[in-house]
């Protein structure tokens, strides 16, 4: 099982000089929403979201058997 991290970085915020420290920004939301809601990795389906809000697809994080 691995742990797939996706951060588009196509978006406006992310193409300034600010673009760096948005995506680090973004990674420990990420990291944050995973440990307040994971508790065993062993329980996610496979592909489900387990981090992100459902109406932003460019920061994600799911499972995945690869």
């Amino acid at each position: 099982m691995n742990l797939i991290v996706s951060i588009g970085l196509d978006g406006p915020e992310l193409q300034s000089t600010a673009g760096p420290a948005e995506v680090a920004r973004r990674l420990r939301q990420l990291a944050s929403e995973i440990e307040a809601n994971v508790r065993d990795f062993s329980l996610c389906r496979e592909g489900a979201r387990i981090a992100g809000s459902p109406g932003d697809v460019s920061c994600i994080a799911y499972v995945a058997d690869l």
